[in-house]
């Protein structure tokens, strides 16, 4: 089969097409035929530091079909999805509909239950509640506007000022970085994926008993805040880490997908072999939603 190879961790140069055995499922497994698969920032971060073996194939998220069944399915949580094939617990893969594409599908996966996550199952996010979403061109903030819509959220969000017209079609009231209003809004929920460039005006932004959720940070990790602002709104903030892939979750996310209450954004679709483009894309900001790589 192809497969997008990495030998060593470096640029996105790194990442190279090559011809590799196909895999082979082990006991609780089955293969996928890829025919979608989702570039993530995880990916970028895994392929720039954090890859522990070599050769490596990288991506999390695909959507194909069961080689032993033909039924569709959704793959999240896996290792090696840039490639033709990819053999995947059970427990990684999910039915969908006809109704529902294979990029789609491959879309929904980390960025999707990461933002779910966050902001529903850690910060509580309800209908009425108000969030805010930094970052919102980004993958996982898209996909946390998306929901917050879906879920009858007021949601604002911010985003560079050359994209805050695509931000305002996805239902939110669009903010550039550096807008004073942003500081004001007294967010029920805040997430923030930046950092330094934004972590302080998240904290201004919350409301009394407001909680501000991060899975990490894409620009400096390195914060500074009035901690009165903190104190004053008796606010929390938490740390999400990795989001767990969970059944029920994307179970609903996909059933919500399908009857298009959630209609996640893909920026573009590349072939396989352009992957390391995808990357350096994705680096310079300049996607808005979600890159896919079609094997």
């Amino acid at each position: 089969m192809r497969a997008v190879v990495m030998h060593e961790t470096g640029g996105p140069e790194v990442l190279r097409l090559e011809e590799v055995p196909d895999p082979e499922p082990g006991p609780g497994e089955t293969l996928v035929r890829v025919e979608a698969a989702g570039v993530n920032h995880y990916d970028v971060n895994e392929r720039a530091r954090e890859a522990s073996r070599f050769p490596a194939i990288l991506g999390r998220d695909a959507a194909g079909t069961r080689a032993d069944t033909g039924g569709r399915v959704l793959v999240t949580g896996a290792r090696g999805c840039y490639a033709e094939l990819v053999a995947v617990s059970e427990e990684r893969a999910w039915a969908i509909p006809d109704s529902l594409s294979a990029a789609t599908a491959a879309a929904i996966g980390v960025p999707y239950r990461t933002a779910w996550w966050a902001i529903v199952e850690l910060a509580g996010l309800a209908e009425g509640a108000r969030l805010l979403v930094q970052a919102a061109s980004s993958a996982t903030g898209q996909a946390s506007v998306d929901i917050g819509r879906a879920l009858g959220a007021t949601v604002f969000a911010t985003a560079s000022t050359g994209k805050l017209d695509r931000v305002a079609a996805l239902g939110a009231e669009a903010f550039a970085y550096d807008d004073p209003r942003v500081g004001g809004l007294e967010a029920d929920v805040v997430f923030d994926p930046v950092g330094a460039e934004t972590f302080a005006t998240s904290v201004a932004a919350l409301a009394r008993g407001g909680r501000l959720v991060t899975p990490g940070a894409v620009g400096d990790p390195t914060v500074s805040f009035d901690v009165w602002n903190l104190v004053d709104r008796q606010a929390r903030i938490i740390g999400i880490g990795s989001a767990p892939a969970a059944r029920a979750t994307l179970e609903r996310l996909i059933a919500l997908a399908s009857d298009r209450r959630l209609r996640p954004v893909i920026d573009r679709e590349l072939p396989l072999e352009q992957a390391a483009e995808a990357h350096r894309l994705i680096e310079a900001r300049e996607v808005f939603g979600k890159v896919i790589l079609r094997p």
